[in-house]
């Protein structure tokens, strides 16, 4: 019975470390700051392949941030744990999530490049709520299943990046789109720093030497 109460302990300990260690706050935060990235790509004369080129190296860069952090710092010090059936069932809700989410952003992507006249700028109009809608959708259940409280605050970062842009753009004409992923960005990758730093004040990497 103790040894039962042990494990699960231990699995609850090591679900909240997933996101507990700041590391998903800062690839999320990373992942928008290719946002920026790509705003800027698209002032500079480059071709289509060197843009996207330079745009998929950032966004693997994020995702090795994300994998070496997993592996040099939260494994050493939370160990590698297996989550029972309901944590599992949690992941692939929000998997399905995501890939509904996906499906979305491809319908969208889809439809741009195909329509033309009225209807595209019908689109153009109801993509910041399509947007808004998609992030909190995703961000918001996310959050709750995943026990992922500052999923919330990220999602309304991510959420607010695309009708602020247009707002600004169409009340004053300013093209501050780099500035403003950039900053929501950023603000997220130091939410993730700042949580990143406790989290290795408060665990030491195991003692294997002690058995």
């Amino acid at each position: 019975m103790s040894k039962n109460i042990d494990l699960k302990a231990l699995e609850k300990r090591a679900w909240r470390s997933v996101f507990q260690d700041g590391l998903w706050d800062i690839f999320l935060g990373l992942l928008l700051m290719t946002f920026a990235l790509s705003a800027w790509l698209d002032r500079l004369s480059l071709g289509e392949s060197t843009h996207m080129g330079i745009y998929i190296g950032a966004e693997v860069f994020a995702m090795l941030v994300l994998w070496l952090g997993k592996r040099f710092i939260t494994i050493p010090r939370m160990g590698r744990v297996k989550f029972g059936a309901e944590r599992k069932k949690r992941r692939n809700i929000v998997r399905l999530l995501l890939f509904i989410s996906v499906l979305v952003g491809v319908a969208v992507w889809f439809l741009t490049g195909t329509l033309a006249g009225q209807d595209r700028i019908v689109l153009s109009k109801v993509f910041p709520l399509i947007w808004v809608l998609n992030i909190f959708f995703v961000f918001g259940l996310g959050a709750y299943f995943l026990e992922y409280e500052r999923l919330y605050i990220i999602g309304f970062l991510y959420a607010s990046v695309i009708p602020l842009d247009l707002y600004i753009k169409n009340s004053t004409g300013a093209d501050l789109d780099i500035y403003i992923f950039a900053t929501a960005g950023f603000i997220i990758v130091a939410m993730g720093v700042f949580y990143l730093s406790r989290f290795l004040h408060d665990y030491k990497p195991f003692d294997l030497s002690q058995g």
